[in-house]
């Protein structure tokens, strides 16, 4: 599900929230246990090509954090080249809370 496109002679990532999505909810499958639920927010601004990411987690804790942590930095090495990546890991809950959202 990756967008390619030839410029000069080269093939180039077009990124949009889909293609986006679609990578990092597949580096994600392999932890999904130790993360529990998932919900990643995600913004694409196509001009400044800044891919802004939310990753929100239930079990926030020490170990799942550090997981999705390792999961984004390949994530935006992998993509050096496309686009900056923008990330946040917070947990679910917080999300979920009214108070946490008022804040």
């Amino acid at each position: 599900m990756r967008n390619i496109v030839r410029v000069d002679g080269k093939e180039r990532f077009v990124p949009s929230i889909e293609t986006i999505r679609f990578e990092l909810e597949g580096r994600l499958r392999d932890v999904e246990e130790s993360i529990g639920k998932t919900h990643l927010s995600i913004r694409w601004e196509p001009m400044s090509k800044v891919a802004r990411v939310g990753a929100c987690i239930t079990n926030y804790t020490w170990e799942p954090r550090m997981q999705v942590l390792e999961r984004l930095v390949q994530f935006q090495q992998a993509h050096a080249d496309d686009f900056a990546l923008d990330f946040d890991i917070v947990p679910l809950n917080a999300v979920q809370d009214e108070e946490f959202a008022e804040a």
